[in-house]
């Protein structure tokens, strides 16, 4: 991941990469990719959290802005 990307980008490409590695599960099995699968399911599960508090704190400077004009 670039280290320009913001936290959306960064949440997509790692949706992206559990849905590689759930369908290379679905089609063969195997430890390997049972693991990367959960592996990107737990990124997803962080950036998801870390997202939500940006969300809530643009959703909040915004309150605040209008509240001062």
């Amino acid at each position: 991941m670039s280290i320009n990307d913001d936290t959306h980008d960064k949440l997509t490409k790692a949706y992206l990469e559990y849905f590689k590695e759930v369908a290379l599960f679905e089609k063969h099995g195997g430890e390997r990719t049972m693991q990367s699968s959960r592996k990107w399911l737990r990124e997803i599960r962080k950036l998801a959290k870390i997202r939500m508090d940006e969300i809530k704190s643009e959703f909040d400077a915004k309150k605040e802005a209008r509240k001062k004009s």
